[in-house]
């Protein structure tokens, strides 16, 4: 192995090893920013999942505000704002849109109508999460890997793989809501299965990515695929 080989693997830890402390810190300051409205309710599930918005919210939107001044996170050719005037996906959008307002209305309709609690668990699962997720993933952190990758192949790999692994910063979440509602289910299964249900959609939304090029569809597609899944 030669110098500049063992340079390129330095370089490729390195930046892997930056993505991997950075969802880190993002899970730690969620967990803190939801315990601190927390503490100030009453332990409901309402109020669990009213503080994961707030706190999913929060911590998006500091961590977009923090990171699109970046170059290597937010290249100034691929940013957000830019790709939401692409007009080839512009009816794609529109239809994914319909389809996913259709689905939510159809799945609140069938799991007892339009009460609050619903309402609040579909905004967490179908709004906040998916926002928060593909503008950190499908757009940040694409947009750095790819610094230093320029085989989206293997780009869409590690960045499905670190959103499935992500998904076990979630434990606080899926443990409070099974303990309030005094579900049999138990933490560590229910985890897992967002492990993998997540890898398998991770994929799915990399491939969506490469092919559009637009974030804003994997957000679409990640909210109804979220729709299912919550049933």
């Amino acid at each position: 192995m030669n110098l500049n080989e063992s340079k390129a693997r330095l370089v490729k830890k390195e930046y892997i090893l930056d993505v991997i402390i950075l969802l880190v810190i993002t899970q730690i300051f969620r967990v803190v920013i939801k315990y601190v409205f927390l503490s100030q309710l009453n332990l409901t599930l309402e109020n669990i999942n009213i503080a994961n918005i707030i706190s999913i919210m929060l911590v998006g939107i500091s961590l977009s505000m923090f990171l699109r001044g970046s170059d290597l996170f937010n290249p100034a050719g691929q940013r957000l704002i830019k790709l939401n005037n692409r007009y080839t996906n512009k009816n794609i959008r529109i239809i994914l849109g319909i389809v996913t307002l259709i689905s939510l209305i159809l799945n609140i309709c069938l799991d007892g109508g339009f009460i609050k609690s619903n309402l609040i668990i579909m905004t967490l699962f179908m709004i906040a999460q998916p926002i928060f997720e593909e503008v950190i993933f499908r757009e940040y952190l694409w947009n750095y890997i790819g610094c230093f990758l320029k085989d989206e192949k293997r780009i869409l790999a590690i960045i499905s793989i670190l959103s499935a692994i992500f998904q076990i910063g979630y434990w606080d979440i899926v443990s409070q809501n099974i303990s309030v509602v005094g579900s049999s289910f138990y933490t560590v299964d229910v985890v897992l299965s967002r492990v993998l249900f997540n890898f398998i959609l991770a994929f799915i939304l990399g491939i969506v990515k490469i092919k559009y090029k637009d974030t804003h569809l994997c957000i679409f597609v990640h909210s109804l695929a979220n729709i299912f899944f919550i049933k």
